[in-house]
Formats: structure tokens, C-alpha cells, sequence
């Protein structure tokens, strides 16, 4: 009866040890799984995030250009419009200021 006993106790233990060891194994294969999954979900992100990058960089550097296009022909308007002014003109408007300017 001991023995019958003893073995059948002995057999359980062993059944709880392969059912750890497959609990174990099927734990890993989750894991590896998550990991896969998640590397590739952040890759994908970095791409993602990296074409919205590169669309703002695009974006401002054509604000930027459409900015310095528009200072150059307001520069070159006012440029114009300082060459047509006469020199008498431009003395009067000297003349005007000098006194602002000196002590």
C-alpha cells in the first residue's frame, strides 16, 4: 500500500514537472512572440514618424524659400525705389535726420 502509494505520489510530481516545463516552454514562445510583435510595431512607428519628419522638414523649407522670396522683392522694390530718389531728395531726408542724431 506504501509503495503504491509512494509511486503514485512519484508519478504526480512527475506529471507537475512536464506540466511546469511545458508551462515554461509555451511562457517563452509568448514572450518571443510579444517581443516579435512589438519590434516590429515600433519599427513601423519609426517609419511612420520618420515620413511626418520628413514632410515638416519639406514644409518649411518651402515656407522658408517662399519667406526669403518675399524679402528679396520687397528689397528690391524699396532698392528701385531708392534709385529713382534724387540726390536732393535723399540730402533733404539727411538733413532731416542729422539732428536726431547728433548731440
Amino acid at each position: 500500500m506504501k509503495e503504491d502509494l509512494l509511486s503514485e505520489v512519484v508519478e504526480v510530481e512527475k506529471e507537475v514537472a512536464r506540466n511546469l516545463e511545458t508551462a515554461k516552454i509555451e511562457a517563452q514562445e509568448m514572450l518571443d512572440n510579444l517581443r516579435q510583435a512589438s519590434e516590429q510595431e515600433i519599427s513601423e512607428e519609426e517609419k511612420r514618424l520618420q515620413e511626418v519628419l520628413n514632410q515638416a522638414i519639406i514644409s518649411s523649407d518651402l515656407s522658408a524659400e517662399k519667406k526669403a522670396a518675399d524679402i528679396l522683392r520687397k528689397a528690391d522694390t524699396t532698392a528701385s525705389r531708392l534709385e529713382k530718389t534724387g540726390d536732393e531728395a535723399l540730402k533733404g531726408i539727411i538733413r532731416k535726420h542729422i539732428p536726431g542724431i547728433l548731440p
